[in-house]
């Protein structure tokens, strides 16, 4: 974000990959820039085989989903979960 707007810009791709492991691959062999949420990359981060860019320019969180069968009434098991799960995501993934 710029002045409280959104910016976005296409580059001109060399590689196009569909996984986040094929991605961080091309980036640590050189190959370019990646976007990519950090908790992919703390490793590399941490022991300097990968440096963050522009870190105040960040993308917009992309939603969550948790698909399950569709019931009239969900199993404690099922909400337990979900509610675990989003607190482990608070505290783990999501930015400060």
């Amino acid at each position: 974000m710029e002045n409280g707007e959104s910016r976005s810009i296409l580059p001109p791709a060399c590689v196009t990959v569909d996984n986040a492991e094929a991605l961080i691959a091309c980036c640590l062999a050189g190959m370019g820039l990646i976007q990519i949420p950090s908790y992919d990359v703390q490793p590399h981060l941490q022991n300097g085989e990968l440096v963050s860019v522009m870190p105040e320019w960040c993308a917009e969180p992309l939603p969550m989903s948790i698909l399950y069968p569709h019931r009239h009434h969900t199993t404690n098991r099922v909400t337990t979960f979900v509610k675990w799960l989003e607190l482990l995501l608070k505290r783990h993934v999501l930015p400060d």
